[in-house]
């Protein structure tokens, strides 16, 4: 069985060094990604790989990254940062949404929080977000 690639779709809101890019991270989430892909009718996969690349500021601290699809969370991970202050970890995170309904463009964000106001971190890149949609017979 062969798939069928309909759309891809990018994000790289800063350039891919470590170090290029500093926001820090809150208990309100922010967005870091966004693009837009067309998404077949019928059987239809969106394969998603996000890379993030985070300072520990205070503690060890917890991050809670989301991916929408419109304005629902379709994936969500909690990620502990094992981290002394000042350094530097990488992110990565791949989802699978199935199933999706046709659309020209169906968006995709990709946002980060934390957990606890009793820890600090930063995002400071790279910072990545890619989808591929597809059909298969």
């Amino acid at each position: 069985m062969m798939a069928n690639i309909v759309s891809i779709g990018t994000s790289v809101p800063a350039p891919p060094v470590s170090g290029s890019l500093d926001r820090e991270v809150t208990t309100t989430p922010i967005s870091l990604a966004l693009f837009g892909l067309v998404i077949p009718e019928g059987d239809n996969r969106v394969l998603l790989h996000a890379t993030v690349g985070v300072t520990s500021a205070l503690l060890a601290p917890v991050l809670i990254f989301n991916i929408f699809r419109g304005d629902q969370v379709i994936f969500s991970s909690r990620e502990e940062v094992l981290l002394s202050a000042g350094q530097e970890q990488t992110v990565s995170l791949h989802a699978i949404d199935t199933n999706v309904p046709a659309t020209i463009n169906e968006a995709y964000l990709l946002t980060v929080q934390l957990e606890s106001d009793l820890s600090a971190a930063d995002v400071t890149g790279p910072v990545t977000f890619s989808g591929i949609s597809y059909s298969y017979p």
